[in-house]
């Protein structure tokens, strides 16, 4: 095998590394032009529930959300290239795996299969777990801020906030 050929083989295997630094994470674009980057953990009718590092948990409306970009879509993506730049390369290539000699080109030349099926699973399973959650509108939405006059209690007997982030189930 080459050396160029080498070198290609490796710059194609960083490519879903270098994809893969932001994989989990959603970027979302509000109404008003900022962005959030956060981790989407489900919804109600009306709003998204998401956590990050700066905020913990929050809350964000529905209706103020421009625009999401959900994680793993260029992940996929890069998988699935690579899969097919590996076939090919498996089908032009010389693919002789018959001695202990010859398993640093068998290696090589099936390396871009593994990590490109592998960079393809991960990413569609993390597409769609963020799909998921996005669209759940199983949790009980958050209550709305409602003035309290002076001496009115703060509670009725017996009242307990339904937790936003607790399990529907």
């Amino acid at each position: 095998m080459r050396r160029g050929s080498v070198a290609v083989v490796s710059r194609l295997l960083l490519l879903p590394l270098a994809l893969g630094a932001c994989a989990t994470t959603s970027t979302i674009e509000n109404r008003s032009g900022g962005v959030v980057e956060a981790h989407i953990l489900g919804g109600s009718p009306g709003s998204v529930y998401l956590a990050n590092k700066e905020h913990g948990r929050f809350t964000m409306r529905r209706d103020d959300i421009e625009d999401v970009d959900l994680p793993g879509n260029m992940m996929a993506l890069a998988g699935v290239g690579l899969l097919g730049a590996g076939g090919w390369w498996l089908h032009v290539g010389d693919t002789s795996c018959a001695t202990l000699g010859e398993a640093g080109t068998c290696l090589l030349n099936t390396a871009p299969l593994v990590v490109g099926f592998l960079a393809a699973v991960w990413g569609g399973y993390v597409y769609a777990r963020a799909y998921r959650r996005l669209k759940d509108r199983s949790r009980p939405e958050p209550d709305m801020v409602m003035p309290r006059q002076p001496g009115d209690p703060l509670h009725l007997p017996g009242w307990r906030k339904p937790d936003p982030f607790a399990d529907p189930r």
